[in-house]
């Protein structure tokens, strides 16, 4: 899309300013104008504003009348809002009250009073986005925090508009609360990834039970931790610049990972885990995104949905964390550039601890070509596959090839037990087609080497109370193009049913039938003998009625 041109902008804007008097004022004093031309009319100056708020005089009163100021609206106090907080729109009265369905989410509520300004100087969305954005940006007194153009140019079109804002959890009758970020207006070819710490204002601690983040499809990652009250003080209100590799250190210091996304989706805990949150909690959102687009300004915006029940389930803690190739120095990360596959191993161990992982994914950037996962043998040596970077996203079949946009992400039916004493091996393969050595780094023009993971040290009473007739059901190596093993182990001896499917559900072999003795039972399926064509079959084991299923994918 064509810029749109500085007259146009100050036409759209402040019709009574020339364009050197546009450019020469900062942020606020546009802002600042906005209300003098618009608001102070019969409604917001003299000696009895409208709602106690004088919006008339010089840009310092102003600004000293709106920021961190209580407002006298008493259901607004009540719920803690202040007439400009910043870097908060949905905590801000202001933005309340002239937002006239520029957001559905923050429209006036029952007792809130009347859209401002409530006369013929009616504001017009790239009017209200100025003051959005603004609030956005921290609500500071001085300087151009963000690029005015850009808000002219999306509303004047035609932009990437943001996604559709889902239902709250209250909407859907649920417990719980939403957080946003943005939106941020990113130009045609640009890229940002920005941290902003939300305080959810919780009445009291809560335990999560599923968490569902929604982002635009173009997205790279979409990123909610836990900051704590050093981090938040240090970082602001204003989103912080993620390309900044102090403010990356500066995070990684302060916060603890909650969940990761690299495309919409649900977060849904396994029965008996939670994720604690206490009531003064402040929390961390983490987008990056590029805008692929080379002509049309792009609306970012995310969504996290955090679903909540009452402290005292009984429920264990699930973590999340990742392991870093290089661990406190991932600077040690180094692409060639010798347009070969390089490929590089990150032996991750904790001895001592065992640990039960729920759910892993890849993180590289666009130079990667294969990530793949292995348990560690105790001399150090790779063990069986368990992860295969080729798969899709939601890791239902292999489709032949890394997409480091969308990398598979692998959630386990039942827990994963590694003895971290041995621990995991994450092997990441690249290709640098460039000349130059290709480094760590947090944007797409470097590379990264990262596995995120959800674990617990402990099972859930639910999981740990059911004794279940078999168990440590795994088949290896899967994908395989000769022989795929399974194994399991039998608590007594029992009538074992397993069973060969293909993706239609239509059985394909019975493998065993018979009463088995208690311990562990390894078969081997022969995929030439059995004829198995390429592609995803899933296996059964059947148990005193019990089914465990997994799936397997045959090469051959």
């Amino acid at each position: 899309m064509k810029l749109k041109s500085t007259l146009v902008f100050s036409v759209a804007l402040f019709s009574i300013f020339s364009v050197s008097e546009i450019f020469a004022q900062s942020t606020f004093e546009n802002v600042h104008a906005l209300f003098q031309a618009k608001c102070t009319a019969g409604c917001h100056s003299g000696g009895s504003p409208s709602g106690n708020l004088n919006l008339s005089g010089t840009t310092a009163d102003v600004y000293n009348r709106l920021v961190n100021v209580n407002p006298t609206n008493p259901v607004a106090l009540g719920k803690g809002y202040k007439r400009v907080t910043p870097g908060y729109p949905y905590y801000s009265f202001l933005m309340k009250k002239v937002n006239s369905g520029l957001d559905v989410h923050n429209d006036l509520e029952t007792g809130e009073g009347n859209t401002m300004p409530n006369n013929v100087n009616t504001l017009t969305n790239v009017e209200k986005e100025l003051i959005r954005q603004w609030i956005i940006w921290g609500a500071p007194d001085t300087g151009n925090v963000y690029n005015e153009n850009l808000i002219v140019d999306f509303y004047n079109g035609p932009g990437i508009p943001e996604i559709q804002a889902p239902p709250t959890p209250e909407e859907e009758g649920r417990e719980g609360y939403q957080m946003r970020f943005g939106p941020i207006f990113l130009e045609p070819g640009g890229e940002f990834e920005f941290f902003q710490p939300y305080n959810p204002k919780l009445s009291a601690a809560k335990e999560i039970t599923e968490m569902k983040g929604i982002i635009s499809p173009t997205s790279h990652h979409w990123v909610l931790r836990e900051i704590d009250a050093a981090g938040v003080n240090g970082l602001g209100s204003a989103p912080a610049d993620g390309s900044n590799m102090l403010t990356q250190a500066y995070v990684f210091q302060h916060s603890n990972y909650m969940g990761v996304w690299q495309f919409s989706g649900s977060i849904d805990l396994p029965q008996g885990t939670a994720i604690f949150q206490d009531s003064g909690d402040v929390l961390l959102l983490n987008l990056h995104i590029p805008n692929y687009s080379q002509d049309s300004i792009i609306a970012a915006t995310g969504y996290y949905n955090i679903y909540t029940q009452d402290i005292g389930s009984g429920a264990v803690e699930m973590k999340t964390s990742l392991a870093a190739y290089g661990g406190t120095d991932p600077f040690l990360l180094n692409i060639p550039p010798t347009g070969q596959p390089f490929t590089l191993q990150n032996h991750f161990t904790m001895p001592g601890e065992t640990w039960y992982f729920w759910t892993l994914q890849a993180h590289s950037h666009s130079r990667g070509t294969d990530y793949d996962m292995f348990y560690r043998n105790s001399d150090g040596t790779e063990g069986n596959q368990f992860y295969e970077g080729f798969y899709n996203a939601d890791y239902t079949f292999n489709q032949g090839y890394y997409d480091y946009s969308h990398p598979p992400i692998l959630k386990n039916d039942e827990f994963i037990e590694v003895d971290m004493s041995n621990g995991l091996i994450f092997e990441a393969t690249w290709q640098n087609n460039t000349a130059d050595t290709i480094p760590f780094g947090f944007t797409t023009q470097g590379e990264m080497f990262v596995t995120y993971f959800q674990y617990t040290t402990e099972l859930p009473t639910s999981v740990e109370e059911k004794e279940k007739p078999v168990s440590n059901v795994d088949v290896y190596p899967n994908p395989s193009r000769d022989n795929i093993n399974l194994s399991y182990t039998l608590k007594n001896t029992a009538h074992a049913v397993v069973e060969l499917f293909n993706l239609t559900g239509s059985k394909v072999k019975t493998i065993v039938n018979s009463v088995q003795s208690a311990g562990k039972h390894l078969l081997k399926i022969k995929s030439a003998e059995e004829e198995l064509a390429p592609g995803t079959y899933m296996v059964s084991v059947t148990v005193d009625g019990e089914v465990t299923t997994k799936k397997i994918v045959s090469l051959n």
